[in-house]
């Protein structure tokens, strides 16, 4: 049936139809700004505390967003994305046999359940039980969800190998005694480095970021497990005895260099003392000199005389000229005591008869 012509409808139909028209568009544009804001809303997301978010665009991965809170994308199918927790330091161990690595656990020795550790053979055939973790973190999202199918099978699988790789190298004694700090340091190494080749071609940030690989326990069998302790006992007493005599040393060593100090000083006051004798004794030679030149024979006679008080000093010493002594008495060069006065005696004598 053909609509009516709109010339041949009255006035209040023309009214009905516009409102008609005008309300179904009305309602078709709610409904298309309603769809397109709904489209809209749904590329808001929230990255929680510790979160980044891996954004791909039409496929391709654009950024990567760390901005904490209320966050914005094009919906999908332009953009989409996927958070990942990236807080913290993790901690994966190895021959503990908790629920998390029981599984991944193949090799036929960890079959049995009382077992404690994962046993590795040494460079001279010995095996150890060694148990031990690896602590890291996430460095790249990107790397780490779509670098790799299964990334925390493959760091577990990169770590044993290389703590086997390590401790393979070296004799039972280093790994239990002597080069345990070593063998940390080369086993987080070769991980690092395996991990990098692993990545080579997806992307130049690595999906984890070692801190450290951890040797936890490292025993010998249990059949041996007693002898080596008795060797870790011996090498702690050289230990001790070598600390000792390292002191002993040392007391000894600031000793003679304190006695070395002390003699340095003592022999340099001694030069000092010589020195100024020495200075004294020129300064008297040249006052003499200067006497000497004055009077010549009352200086030598001088000097003479006072050189034999210095060799004899307990010895009474006169001075007599040539040839006179049977005509002349002795004087003696040192004064000789006065007599003693008795004045009561010679009062005494007065009165006798």
């Amino acid at each position: 049936m053909a609509e009516p012509d709109e010339d041949s409808l009255d006035t209040d139909s023309r009214i009905r139809r516009g409102v008609l028209r005008t309300l179904t568009n009305g309602i078709l544009l709610s409904v298309a700004l309603a769809v397109i804001g709904g489209w809209i809303y749904t590329g808001f997301y929230r990255l929680e505390l510790g979160e980044e978010a891996v954004i791909f665009t039409l496929g391709q991965h654009t950024r990567t967003v760390k901005h904490e809170g209320l966050n914005w994308h094009w919906p999908e199918p332009i953009e989409y994305g996927w958070p990942i927790n990236t807080r913290g330091q993790r901690t994966v161990e190895f021959g503990t046999y908790t629920a998390s690595n029981v599984a991944r656990e193949t090799e036929p020795e960890h079959a049995g359940p009382q077992s404690q550790g994962l046993f590795i053979q040494t460079a001279d055939k010995n095996i150890v039980a060694a148990t031990f973790e690896v602590q890291y973190t996430l460095d790249d999202p990107f790397s780490y969800q779509f670098g790799m199918v299964d990334p925390e099978a493959i760091l577990q699988e990169a770590t044993q190998a290389a703590v086997r790789e390590v401790m393979g190298g070296m004799v039972i004694d280093d790994v239990l005694l002597m080069r345990r700090r070593e063998a940390q340091i080369q086993a987080k190494q070769i991980l690092e480095s395996t991990l990098a080749v692993y990545l080579a071609n997806l992307s130049d940030a690595s999906a984890f970021t070692i801190d450290k690989v951890n040797f936890l326990e490292v025993h010998p069998p249990l059949a041996v497990r007693a002898a080596f302790k008795e060797v870790e006992a011996a090498r702690q007493d050289e230990e001790r005895a070598v600390s000792a005599a390292e002191g002993d040393e040392r007391e000894i060593l600031e000793r003679a260099r304190a006695r070395s100090s002390e003699l340095r000083e003592s022999s340099e006051a001694y030069k000092e003392a010589k020195v100024l004798e020495s200075a004294g004794e020129a300064a008297r030679f040249e006052a003499l000199l200067v006497e000497y030149q004055r009077a010549p024979e009352v200086t030598r006679r001088r000097l003479y005389l006072e050189t034999m008080e210095v060799v004899m000093p307990n010895v009474e010493k006169m001075v007599v000229e040539p040839g006179t002594v049977s005509l002349m008495p002795l004087l003696p060069m040192q004064r000789m005591p006065a007599p003693v006065s008795a004045p009561t005696k010679a009062k005494k004598e007065d009165g006798e008869p």
